[in-house]
C-alpha cells in the first residue's frame, strides 16, 4: 500500500486542490478519476507513472495516446480525457503532452488539467527536489531478466543455469535478482511472472536509459544512400552461417508486420571484427544509419521472419521507443497491438 499512496497520493491532492474541483473521486481499479465542477462531470481515464520519464517512456505514452485517439474515433467513444500521473514531468515532457491533449499531475505541482471548453489549468516548470543517491537501483542486468520473462514468462521457474544462459547474465546474479523480485512481488510465490503496465514502464524506460547505452558497439556508414542494401548483404552474410545477428527497432517491425522500416538499421550484432565490416561494408560514423548492437544471451534471437532473424517483440518494442522519428512511435504502438496484449 505504501508504494500505491506514493504513485498517485500527492499528484491527485494537487488537483483537488484546484479552484474550480468540487469533488474528485480516484477509482485505482478502473483506472478512472471523475470530477466534479460547477459546470458538471467529467471522466478521465488514468495512467500511474512510477518511474521517471525519459525520451523512450514518454514516446510509448504518446503512442498508446494516439493510438487510443484512433480507436476512439473508430469506435465514436470520446467520453474520455486522458491525464498521466507521475512522479515528476519536466518542462520539455508537460509541453509535448500538452500539444497530445495529455493532462497531467506529478509530485512536485506541476499539473495540467483540460476539461473540454469549460476549464484549462496549467502549471509547469517547477523542479523537482533532488534525487536520493540510491534512488535508481536498477541495473541492466535486472532489465535484461525484466525482457527475459515478459518474452518467455515460462522462463520464471527454469534453473538458474538455463536463465544465466537465456538473458546473458552471470549465475550469482541471475540468483541475486530472483530473490529480489520475490521481494519485491514481481515473482510471486509460485515463481509466476506477469507483465504488469509497472513491469512494462520499468522495460521502456530501463532499456532507453540503463541497458541500451551498454550494448551499443558504435554507429555505421554504408556506402549506398539507403540502408536496404545493407540489410542484403547481411542476410546473406547470417544464412551462410558466417555470423549471428537479429534484427531490432524498424527493420525488424518491417519484417514481422510490414508497417514500418525508418532511416535506420539497429542489429544485434557480437563485436564485429575488421572482416565482418569489410564484407558488410561498413564505416565507422558517429551520425550513420547502421547501428550495431551487443546481444545477450539466447534472448535476442527470437524468431525467422522470411529469412531474417528478429529480436523478440518487447525488445523491438523498446528500441523503436527510443527513435526520434514520429513513425516509430506509430510501429511501437502497432506491434504493441499485435504481438503484445
Amino acid at each position: 500500500m505504501t508504494t500505491e499512496r506514493k504513485a498517485w497520493d500527492t499528484p491527485l491532492a494537487h488537483l483537488r486542490s484546484l479552484p474550480f474541483i468540487q469533488t474528485l473521486d480516484f477509482d485505482p481499479t478502473a483506472k478512472t478519476i471523475d470530477l466534479t465542477t460547477p459546470r458538471g462531470r467529467h471522466r478521465l481515464s488514468v495512467d500511474v507513472k512510477r518511474s521517471y520519464l525519459d525520451s523512450a517512456l514518454v514516446n510509448a505514452i504518446l503512442s498508446h495516446a494516439s493510438g487510443a485517439s484512433k480507436g476512439n474515433r473508430r469506435t465514436k467513444q470520446t467520453d474520455a480525457t486522458r491525464i498521466v500521473l507521475a512522479r515528476y514531468i519536466p518542462a520539455a515532457v508537460g509541453d509535448q503532452f500538452i500539444a497530445a491533449g495529455i493532462s497531467f499531475a506529478d509530485e512536485t505541482g506541476n499539473v495540467h488539467l483540460q476539461l473540454g471548453d469549460d476549464y484549462n489549468w496549467t502549471v509547469l516548470g517547477k523542479r523537482e527536489p533532488p534525487r536520493p543517491a540510491d534512488a535508481d537501483r536498477t541495473t541492466p542486468a535486472t532489465i535484461q531478466l525484466f525482457f527475459q520473462f515478459a518474452t518467455a514468462p515460462q522462463s520464471a521457474t527454469w534453473t538458474v543455469r538455463d536463465l544465466a544462459r537465456a538473458a546473458g547474465i552471470s549465475k550469482t546474479k541471475i540468483a541475486l535478482l530472483l530473490n529480489q523480485f520475490r521481494r519485491e512481488r514481481i515473482l510471486n510465490d509460485k515463481s509466476e511472472f506477469q507483465v504488469t503496465p509497472e513491469i512494462i514502464d520499468r522495460l521502456v524506460a530501463g532499456y532507453g536509459r540503463t541497458l541500451r547505452p551498454k550494448l551499443v558497439i558504435g554507429r555505421y556508414r554504408p556506402p549506398e544512400s539507403s540502408i536496404d542494401p545493407f540489410l542484403a548483404r547481411l542476410s546473406k552474410e547470417a544464412n551462410t552461417e558466417k555470423l549471428r545477428c537479429a534484427l531490432t527497432g524498424g527493420p525488424a517491425a518491417d519484417a514481422m508486420q510490414h508497417f514500418y522500416r525508418g532511416s535506420e538499421a539497429s542489429v544485434f550484432l557480437a563485436p564485429p571484427d575488421a572482416g565482418i565490416l569489410r564484407d558488410l561494408r561498413l564505416l565507422p560514423d558517429r551520425t550513420g544509419p547502421v547501428i550495431l548492437l551487443r546481444p545477450f544471451g539466447e534472448l535476442v534471437y527470437w524468431r525467422d521472419f522470411d529469412g531474417r532473424m528478429v529480436a523478440p517483440p518487447w525488445l523491438v518494442y523498446a528500441e523503436l521507443l527510443v527513435s526520434s522519428d514520429p513513425r516509430a512511435r506509430e510501429a511501437a504502438e502497432e506491434l504493441r497491438r499485435e504481438y503484445l496484449q
